[in-house]
């Protein structure tokens, strides 16, 4: 069921990659920039980096960034595991049209062999379909198609 998007292809996952980045970057400068403002310089002395290092605005900020960064996590996981489902599900409607193509293609009835052989030929390249499925369909549709159209008899001198 999937349907070439010719030029209104969504972008690939490398290109949209950067601009996330580029979203933490502009979002780190920005909370840089007000916590520059906002705390007073450190000194060398210990005791500010204690302070700073152990308060709540510091764990806060922290549990922040580790949610942004659990999010983006997820985000990736679930779009990988809906493309695998979707690549799984395209590729069981080809094992069933394959199998209906297959049985339609022995008939004995007028017209539905040709049919079974034409849906078996459409499916061969199949976006979805694997190399292997691929060579299944061609060797299947060619055994089908030789036994459709047996040779002529010949006289037994022509043998």
């Amino acid at each position: 069921m999937t349907a070439d998007l010719g030029p209104h292809e969504p972008e690939s996952r490398a290109r949209r990659l950067p601009r996330l980045w580029w979203l933490f970057v502009a979002i780190g400068l920005v909370v840089g920039g007000i916590g520059g403002f906002v705390i007073p310089p450190p000194y060398p002395d210990g005791q500010w980096w204690g302070a700073f290092l152990t308060s709540a605005g510091f764990g806060g900020s922290l549990a922040v960034v580790g949610a942004g960064i659990a999010a983006t996590i997820a985000f990736y996981n679930s779009r990988s595991d809906r493309q695998q489902k979707q690549d799984a599900d395209a590729l069981s409607q080809w094992w069933s049209r394959f199998t209906w193509a297959c049985e339609k293609a022995v008939s004995t009835k007028r017209g539905e062999s040709e049919m079974g052989l034409s849906v078996l030929k459409a499916l061969i390249d199949a976006p979805w379909a694997r190399d292997e499925d691929n060579e299944m369909a061609i060797g299947v549709a060619n055994v089908i198609n030789d036994a459709m159209n047996p040779t002529p008899n010949k006289r037994w001198w022509q043998r």
